[in-house]
């Protein structure tokens, strides 16, 4: 084998070459980068339309579109409590175009569904933080409860009946806290969503709910409901006038929330473009006006925030869910 060096000539032009190719690679990883989403990206709402999340979804959509330079599909697949749109997601290519808008039950349904086909730490992932809002204690407006001490009172006398979105639902398992905070008792009446559960409400065919701010405002502004307290640490600006739970047993505090996740095998300059793009959504001063009128607190946690909250929920409502042994419906 020949080992004498290479001519001059010819190692200028392999180090040019060499050089070429460097030149080539640096200017081709900002372009494979950029090159996500190079197609419409869709976003799974587990729920039917008109629910919670289906609004933080659409309030967002136009603006999420703009961000991320492609079309956002909003695909509603709801059933068995939104596992069946999430094993959906959770299958999915993890190439970023499929993701999902998830409720505060996404923390629980593990607990709920010990059987579900993914793993929320092996198959999903966190994407954003987005929105969150307090909960509140209503009643229907011509029932004889004023305030929190007559709803109180009643409860230890004789209970009361409250309604939910459904078995082991974030609204559920904040009225079986409240109740076992106040030593008073309650019966739970199920609904297959929120819809059923509000109507009922102002129907008289139940005494109460605790529900997210976003899902009753409209009621309680229009009279139909009455609040006597809300889950927030404190008052909040959308119902002035009505207490905090914790005003009565300090450190009560509970929000609902609604967050962002994808398949947890994503590249991580997808995730990051996605969170951005979602941050940045949730931020344009048109989209958190939109979400303040309707009850919601704009978070814009990035993806690791998500990720903490869904782990500190699920401890916090997991225990309470075996110790009631709280099974799906």
């Amino acid at each position: 084998m020949n080992l004498s060096p290479l001519p001059s000539r010819g190692r200028r032009l392999l180090l040019a070459a060499a050089l070429g190719a460097c030149a080539w690679a640096a200017a081709a990883s900002p372009a494979a980068a950029q090159a996500y989403p190079s197609k419409p990206v869709t976003v799974v709402v587990p729920f039917a339309a008109g629910g919670t999340v289906d609004k933080v979804a659409r309030q967002v959509q136009q603006v999420l579109q703009d961000k991320l330079g492609q079309s956002v599909i909003i695909d509603n697949r709801g059933g068995a409590g939104g596992t069946i749109g999430m094993a959906h997601v959770a299958k999915s290519a993890p190439d970023g175009y499929t993701v999902a808008m998830v409720f505060d039950s996404y923390a629980t349904e593990q607990h709920m569904y010990p059987r579900l086909p993914y793993s929320h730490e092996r198959d999903l992932t966190g994407v954003s933080y987005m929105v969150r809002s307090p909960m509140v204690l209503a009643v229907n407006a011509a029932s004889p409860y004023q305030t929190l001490a007559d709803y109180i009172a009643t409860a230890k006398k004789s209970g009361v009946s409250f309604a939910s979105v459904g078995s082991g639902s974030s609204n559920h398992l904040a009225a079986e806290l409240f109740h076992q905070t106040a030593g008073t008792s309650g019966i739970h009446t199920p609904y297959k969503g929120g819809g059923p559960a509000v109507s009922d409400l102002i129907g008289g065919h139940v005494d109460s709910i605790i529900a997210s701010l976003p899902l009753v405002l409209q009621h309680i502004q229009s009279g139909k409901l009455r609040a006597l307290a809300v889950t927030a640490p404190r008052r909040v600006s959308a119902l002035p006038g009505v207490p905090a739970i914790a005003e009565t047993f300090p450190g009560f505090e509970i929000y609902s929330w609604v967050g962002m996740v994808a398949p947890a095998k994503a590249p991580e300059a997808v995730l990051d473009t996605l969170a951005a793009a979602t941050t940045a959504a949730l931020r344009d001063p048109g989209v958190a006006q939109r979400m303040q009128e309707s009850g919601f607190e704009v978070v814009a946690g990035g993806r690791e925030e998500m990720n903490r909250l869904v782990r500190s929920e699920s401890v916090r409502w997991g225990q309470l869910i075996r110790k009631l042994n709280i099974t799906a419906q």
